[in-house]
C-alpha cells in the first residue's frame, strides 16, 4: 500500500471521531502531505497549511523541548495543532532514537479542526495510537515530502514584478495614531493592579503580560528566573505574532476570529487571550494548578483588562497629530 494511502486511513479514523471536521498532516515548512475532510479549493489547503505551519513553528520556538499541542478556540470551531514528535510519544521517540531512525526533530505536525463544543484534549488522547502509527510509517519509509522547486515562465515573472509595483498616491494621510502613548497614568496603574491580583490568584504563575499592537509590552509581571527580563520582550512579540497568525488561520478555515490559544507543555501552560488589537498572555506551572480551574479564573481577568484596553483605545481616537502641522511649527535657528 502507498504511504500516503496508509496515512489517509489513519487520518480518516481521526475524522470519524465525534465533532472532528478535518485532519491534515503537514510538514514543518508548510508542505501539505495528506488530509481528510471537506475542502473548498486546492488553494485553501495550501493557505491553511502555511498558516498552521507558521503557528507551529512559533510554538516550537517558544517551547522547543516540551510542547504537546496548541489549541486555538473561537466561536465557530476549535483547531488543534500537534507535533508528531510530541513528548506524549516519549517511549516511541526513545526507541526510534536508539535505533538511529530519528534525531528528535519536529518535522511533521497534524492540524485537527472540530466543532466548538468538542473536547479536543480528549480527542488528542483518543488519537494517540493513530498519531503513533502515522509517525512510525513516515519515519521508517525513508520518503521525503519536500515540495518541488517552482519554475516560472516569462509571463509569471512579469506578473510577480507587477505585483510588487507601488502605486503613487498624492492624497497621503499624514495623521498618525500614537497607540502606545494612549495609556494614561491611571490606566497603567489599573493594568498593574489587575496583574497583581492575577498573581495572587495563581500561585504557580511564571509571568504574565499585556501586549499592544506591534508586540510591545504595556504591563507585565515576571516571577521566574529561568527567563531573563529581556527575553520576555521577545516572547511577548512572538506570542503577539502567533495570535495574529492564528486569527488568519481561523478566518481561512471558519471565517471566524480566534478568541484564545492554549500551548500545553510538559511542565506548564501558556495562555494567550485576544483583546482587540492587543493580547493578554501568561505562563503557569502545572504543579499547583489544574487546567479546569485556570480556565475559570482567566476569563475574569481578561475581561477586566479588555475593558481598560478599550478605554485606552477611545482615548487614542482623540489623540491624533498631523506631521505637516508639526513640521510647519518647527523653527530652525
Amino acid at each position: 500500500m502507498d504511504l500516503k494511502e496508509k496515512i489517509g486511513i489513519h487520518l480518516d479514523q481521526i475524522k470519524q471521531l465525534k465533532g472532528v471536521e478535518n485532519a491534515v498532516l503537514t510538514q514543518r515548512d508548510g508542505n501539505p502531505i495528506q488530509s481528510s475532510g471537506v475542502w473548498f479549493s486546492k488553494d485553501e489547503i495550501f493557505n491553511v497549511s502555511s498558516a498552521t505551519s507558521a503557528i507551529f513553528n512559533v510554538g516550537i520556538h517558544l517551547h522547543p523541548n516540551d510542547l504537546k499541542y496548541i489549541l486555538i478556540e473561537g466561536k465557530k470551531a476549535k483547531i488543534l495543532i500537534a507535533p508528531l514528535n510530541s513528548p506524549i510519544h516519549y517511549s516511541l521517540n526513545k526507541l526510534l532514537i536508539e535505533q538511529g531512525i530519528i534525531d528528535n526533530k519536529h518535522e511533521y505536525f497534524i492540524a485537527i479542526t472540530a466543532q466548538p463544543d468538542t473536547n479536543l484534549g480528549g480527542i488528542f488522547l483518543q488519537t494517540g495510537e493513530c498519531l503513533k502509527n502515522i509517525k512510525t510509517s513516515l519515519i521508517t519509509s525513508g520518503e521525503s515530502f519536500k515540495p518541488p522547486l517552482i519554475q516560472f515562465d516569462h509571463q509569471k515573472i512579469q506578473n510577480i514584478i507587477q505585483g510588487f509595483s507601488i502605486k503613487e498616491n498624492d492624497d497621503v494621510d499624514c495623521k498618525l495614531s500614537p497607540f502606545s502613548l494612549s495609556f494614561s497614568e491611571r490606566i497603567s496603574i489599573e493594568l498593574r493592579k489587575v496583574l497583581n491580583n492575577f498573581n495572587t490568584a495563581v500561585p504557580d504563575l511564571k509571568y504574565a503580560y499585556i501586549t499592544i499592537e506591534g508586540g510591545f509590552i504595556a504591563s507585565k509581571i515576571h516571577k521566574t528566573k529561568e527567563i531573563p527580563n529581556y527575553q520576555l520582550d521577545n516572547i511577548s512579540a512572538m506570542s503577539y505574532s502567533l495570535f495574529q497568525t492564528a486569527n488568519r488561520c481561523a478566518w481561512l478555515l471558519k471565517k471566524m476570529n480566534a478568541d484564545s490559544i492554549l500551548l500545553d507543555c510538559d511542565s506548564a501552560f501558556q495562555f494567550i487571550y485576544g483583546l482587540g488589537k492587543s493580547i493578554f498572555s501568561t505562563e503557569i506551572g502545572k504543579s499547583k494548578q489544574r487546567l479546569g480551574l485556570i480556565r475559570l479564573i482567566l476569563p475574569q481577568f481578561s475581561k477586566k483588562i479588555n475593558s481598560l484596553i478599550k478605554e485606552a483605545s477611545e482615548l487614542q481616537d482623540h489623540r491624533t497629530f498631523d506631521i505637516k502641522t508639526l513640521l510647519g511649527e518647527l523653527v530652525i535657528k
